[in-house]
């Protein structure tokens, strides 16, 4: 027996009919779906704290005592690379070495932005620390400021002038730490400061070629990397 084979077949027409359901559930589909939700914030975005900022960069420190352990400063070197102020960027280093009365002594501010020294003088570390005013550094312009080291090693700075050659190295570095001191929390700064301090086993300052007087006061003795004041 051959079998009978159904010759029906789809017509254009036909196969509109078919796929018009389908056309016609998309759009009423899509219609139920809930609107998108609005995007979250990122978990890592965080508010920038209300205090007002003073400055931003860096500000590594060299301190060298009259013994081992002692508790009398004979040289000390603040070096500020600024990278944010309201007066703008610029480098200050202040030099004090010796006593104010003994021959040979140095106290003096190497700048290449007189804004910033006397806006660092006056508007920030003169608010707290008196010796800046009353025993003010001499005033040494146009200065450059040459930098060298990894800051792995070793990091060295230059304060250079007409007058002056300063020469700062920082040796034997330490394992980084980040310090966030709040504002108003230290009785003799009314200042908030964060920033990256690494400490240095060993320092020289060496000033017109001459090594200054005295040893190393570890404690104080640091570079001092993103450093942002705020009050």
């Amino acid at each position: 027996m051959i079998p009978i084979m159904s010759t029906m077949t789809h017509t254009p027409i036909a196969r509109i009919a078919l796929a018009l359901p389908i056309v016609v559930l998309l759009p009423i589909a899509a219609a139920t779906q809930s609107p998108a939700a609005p995007p979250q914030p990122s978990p890592m975005a965080s508010a920038p704290r209300p205090n007002k900022v003073y400055l931003s960069g860096e500000n590594p420190v060299i301190t060298l005592r009259d013994t081992p352990g002692g508790s009398t400063t004979v040289t000390q070197v603040s070096f500020w690379r600024i990278h944010w102020s309201p007066v703008g960027p610029g480098h200050v280093c202040f030099v004090t070495s010796g006593d104010a009365k003994s021959p040979g002594a140095v106290r003096v501010a190497i700048y290449d932005n007189k804004a910033l020294l006397d806006y660092l003088t006056n508007d920030v570390i003169g608010t707290y620390n008196k010796a800046y005013l009353e025993r003010p550094f001499t005033p040494v312009g146009g200065g450059t400021f040459p930098v060298g080291g990894d800051s792995i090693k070793e990091r060295r700075e230059s304060c250079l002038s007409d007058k002056y050659k300063v020469e700062l190295v920082w040796r034997d570095l330490r394992e980084p730490g980040l310090v966030d001191i709040l504002p108003g929390s230290r009785p003799t700064n009314p200042f908030g400061i964060t920033y990256l301090r690494i400490p240095a086993g060993s320092a020289d300052v060496r000033i017109n070629g001459a090594p200054a007087p005295g040893v190393l006061a570890p404690d104080v003795t640091f570079l001092a990397f993103g450093e942002t004041w705020i009050k």
